[in-house]
């Protein structure tokens, strides 16, 4: 049967008017014969004249049969192809291969290979997967929990088949595990069929930091997670009287203390993985004046907030900036140096060694509002009310809304200098109110430096239902109609005709009138 991409072009078929009148209207003029009597033949000629009658058929017949195949060529016209099924696609992941789940779903896979689905592998390119390759991926261990994951998203990836595979069914195999579903959840297709397994098993515990808050004792903290989350435990030992040492805990593999430059790290024996550091308590120095003692009271309360979140606490000393030489002895990690006067020089020479500086806003500033969101806490923004400005030669650390530095800072050394350009004040920022100042010192003061933790948690199956895309693909298995364009050939068709009539119309023109 046949059909019509555009129905409403059939208004074109009004053309065939055209060559109509053209043909009724556009007579020769017959040839003038002198005879007797032309007196009585000059009235019927001019009768015979005034009759509108066709003339030249096959010529008028061409030029109607070109206007109506061109009309026709603006309508579409399709043909129906045979129907032809959509061939399902079923994609696995190369984790799903190696698990102890395989055997299990194989019986689903071969009863969809047996009805035309083609098997794959959910990968870069989305290669065929045959029987061989999948016994060897099925043969080779599963990847350990532990080990850090390769950055194969599975969000983009689902994507990426979707578009890979327009109007086929896709049948998708992967695990659980959170680490693979990085990113925003895009929309899929209701034809995409995606089915979640459970990781093989949990990772090990590991050691996420250690601490040594005292000489004759060292505090490991140790993580363990599953489907649900991670939940950490600390756990103390003896400080050992060698180096290095072999240390052991409940579940946790073998590991060993050893000294690294002027500290100490713990590493899993006979692994590359990352070793963790010993941290020792925070030696944290705050000097002040009398203008900044408002400012002092909410850091010392953000601070001991913020102590349980360390791993061996912190060692918090007050002077203020007249007494600020004796910090000189106290060996600090860092100083919060909330005054306009300069930083003494016994402190200047320290910034080098490794001691850290962070100055707030001199001066009175000036009012400048502003949104901050701090790269180091998610979802979390402060007000600027009023700003210092950044000191020549500082690098930005921080960015408010209107892209101005709201924390620059210098290295010196092993050292480095830090400037916020507001203060710990209601009246410059809403920092001492909003309750983020302790997450926001405790990224700046002590910022993670361990191994990343394994990420143990399982994707929950709803997000994958939720939110997909309308379809108007055939369901699986379903067959699919295809239609062949006929307008080339109508074109075709309209060439030829119109040739045909230009030739007889040559033809016409060059016969002598009778």
């Amino acid at each position: 049967m046949l059909f019509f991409a555009n129905p409403a072009a059939v208004w074109a078929l009004l053309g065939l008017l055209v060559p109509l009148a053209i043909h009724l209207w556009n007579r020769r003029p017959g040839r003038v014969v002198p005879v007797g009597a032309l007196r009585w033949l000059t009235a019927g000629a001019n009768r015979r004249m005034r009759r509108l009658h066709l003339t030249q058929w096959p010529l008028l017949l061409l030029r109607l049969a070109v206007v109506a195949v061109l009309a026709a060529a603006l309508l579409g016209p399709r043909w129906p192809r045979p129907l032809r099924r959509a061939r399902p696609q079923v994609l696995v992941s190369p984790e799903v291969l190696g698990s102890a789940a395989w055997p299990l779903l194989r019986p689903r896979v071969d009863s969809l290979r047996r009805g035309g689905a083609a098997l794959r592998l959910f990968g870069p390119g989305f290669p065929p997967l045959p029987d061989s390759t999948a016994a060897r991926l099925q043969r080779r261990p599963a990847a350990s929990p532990d080990s850090a994951v390769a950055a194969d998203w599975f969000w983009p990836r689902a994507a990426e088949a979707a578009d890979s595979f327009p109007d086929q069914p896709l049948y998708l195999f992967t695990t659980a595990s959170l680490a693979h579903f990085s990113g925003s959840r895009p929309a899929l297709p209701a034809r995409l069929r995606w089915q979640l397994l459970p990781p093989d098993a949990a990772p090990r515990p590991w050691l996420q930091a250690a601490a040594r808050p005292a000489a004759d004792s060292l505090w490991l903290t140790i993580g363990r997670g599953d489907a649900a989350g991670s939940s950490f435990r600390r756990q103390r030992l003896a400080w050992p009287g060698q180096l290095p040492q072999q240390l052991r805990a409940p579940g946790l593999l073998p590991h060993q203390l050893r000294p690294d430059g002027a500290g100490f790290v713990i590493q899993v024996i006979d692994s590359p993985a990352a070793a963790v550091p010993v941290a020792r308590p925070l030696r944290i120095g705050l000097g002040y004046d009398h203008s900044r003692r408002t400012d002092l009271r909410y850091v010392q309360a953000a601070l001991r907030a913020a102590a349980p979140a360390l791993p061996a606490g912190l060692r918090l000393s007050t002077r203020p900036a007249a007494q600020a030489a004796a910090f000189a002895a106290d060996s600090l990690d860092w100083l919060l140096w909330l005054t306009d006067a300069p930083l003494p020089a016994e402190l200047r020479r320290q910034v080098p060694r490794g001691l850290q500086v962070l100055h707030d806003a001199p001066g009175p500033g000036r009012a400048a509002p502003a949104t901050v969101a701090f790269d180091d806490l998610s979802e979390a923004t402060t007000r600027l009310l009023r700003r210092g400005a950044a000191p020549a030669g500082t690098t930005p650390r921080w960015l408010d809304a209107t892209n101005q530095p709201a924390l620059s800072w210098r290295r010196r050394g092993r050292g480095a200098d830090f400037y916020l350009l507001t203060r710990f004040h209601p009246q410059w920022s809403t920092l001492p109110d909003d309750g983020q100042l302790p997450a926001l010192l405790l990224t700046l003061l002590d910022p993670p430096t361990g191994p990343a933790r394994p990420e143990a948690r399982s994707l929950d199956a709803r997000q994958l239902t939720a939110g997909s895309a309308p379809t108007t693909a055939a369901p699986a298995g379903a067959a699919r109609p295809g239609f062949r364009d006929l307008r080339p050939w109508f074109a075709l068709a309209a060439g030829l005709l119109f040739g045909l009539e230009r030739v007889l119309a040559s033809r016409r023109l060059s016969r002598p009138a009778a």
